[in-house]
C-alpha cells in the first residue's frame, strides 16, 4: 500500500475540550460561523517550523480550517506554503464543530460545507482538492449525502481501530457504505493492533510506540492522489511540529 500525508490545522481553541463538541467543550458552539479568528502564539509557531521542514519534503495535503484565513498572520504562513508544488489543500469545515457530536442537521452542515469549500478553494485556487475531513475526528452516515451534494470526491474521517470503533458503537460499516453509495472514497487513517496510528496518538503513550513503528514502516511509498487505489491516510496535526522545541518531524521512513 501507498501512504498518503496530510495534516490538520487545528488550534488550541479547536481541541474538542474548548469549542465545538455538543458534551465536552466549554464552548458548545451551537452555530458553525465564527468570526474574527486569531491563530495563537503557539500555532504560528508551529507552522514557521512545518513550512521549513515541507520545503522540498513530500507531497502533503493541507486539511484547513475555513475560518483561520481570517487571521493575517497565519494566512502569511499559509501564502508561503500556497508557493510550494507539494502542497495542496482540502477542508476541515470551518470553524471546527464537531457535527457528528450533535443531532442530525444537513441543512446546517451543508450550508458550511459549502462555505467552507468556496472560501478556501477561493483562497488556494489550483492547489484546492475537493477532499474533507471531519472535524473533532468523528464522521457520521448522515453527512455523506451532503458531502457529495458540495462537490467532494473524498472523505478522510474514519478511525477504524476497534478501540474507536467501540466508542461508535460499531457503526463504522454503516458509515463507510453511506459514503460508497453517495459515490465518495473514503481514506482511513493508519492504525495498529492496539489502537489509532494517527493525530494525538503520534504522542499518546502507549500508542505512540506502535504508531511510531507503524508510520516508518507505512510510508516508504508515498502519492501525491489518494484518490488512487490501495492507498492509506497518516496525518498529524501543526500542533505536532512546536514540540521538541521545534525539533519534531513526522516520523516517516528514509526516502530515497
Amino acid at each position: 500500500m501507498t501512504a498518503w500525508l496530510s495534516v490538520d490545522t487545528d488550534d488550541i481553541i479547536h481541541l474538542p475540550s474548548n469549542r465545538g463538541h455538543a458534551s465536552r467543550s466549554s464552548n458548545p458552539m451551537p452555530h458553525w460561523k465564527t468570526e474574527d479568528y486569531r491563530a495563537s502564539e503557539k500555532l504560528l509557531k508551529a507552522t514557521d517550523h512545518f513550512i521549513e521542514w515541507a520545503r522540498d519534503g513530500p507531497p502533503v495535503t493541507i486539511f484547513l480550517i475555513a475560518e483561520q484565513l481570517d487571521c493575517p498572520e497565519f494566512t502569511k504562513r499559509l501564502d508561503l506554503l500556497l508557493e510550494m508544488p507539494n502542497i495542496v489543500f482540502a477542508s476541515h469545515g470551518w470553524g471546527h464543530k464537531c457535527w457528528s457530536s450533535w443531532p442530525e442537521d444537513t441543512q446546517s452542515f451543508s450550508e458550511m460545507l459549502e462555505a467552507s469549500r468556496d472560501r478556501i478553494s477561493a483562497y488556494s485556487a489550483s492547489s484546492w482538492r475537493p477532499w474533507f475531513r471531519a472535524p473533532g475526528g468523528y464522521v457520521s452516515s448522515w453527512m455523506a449525502a451532503p458531502l457529495a451534494a458540495a462537490g467532494f470526491k473524498l472523505d478522510s474521517s474514519i478511525n477504524p481501530s476497534r478501540w474507536v470503533n467501540r466508542k461508535m458503537n460499531g457503526d463504522w460499516k454503516k458509515v463507510n457504505q453511506s459514503m460508497e453509495h453517495c459515490g465518495l472514497l473514503e481514506r482511513k487513517w493508519l492504525t495498529t493492533m492496539i489502537g489509532p496510528a494517527c493525530g494525538p496518538a503520534l504522542s499518546l503513550f502507549p500508542f505512540s510506540i506502535f504508531a511510531n513503528q507503524a508510520w516508518k514502516s507505512k510510508s516508504e511509498s508515498i502519492t501525491d492522489d489518494p484518490e488512487e487505489p490501495d492507498v492509506h491516510a497518516l496525518y498529524w496535526h501543526l500542533l505536532d511540529h512546536g514540540r521538541k522545541s521545534g525539533r519534531w518531524k513526522p516520523p516517516l521512513a528514509k526516502l530515497t
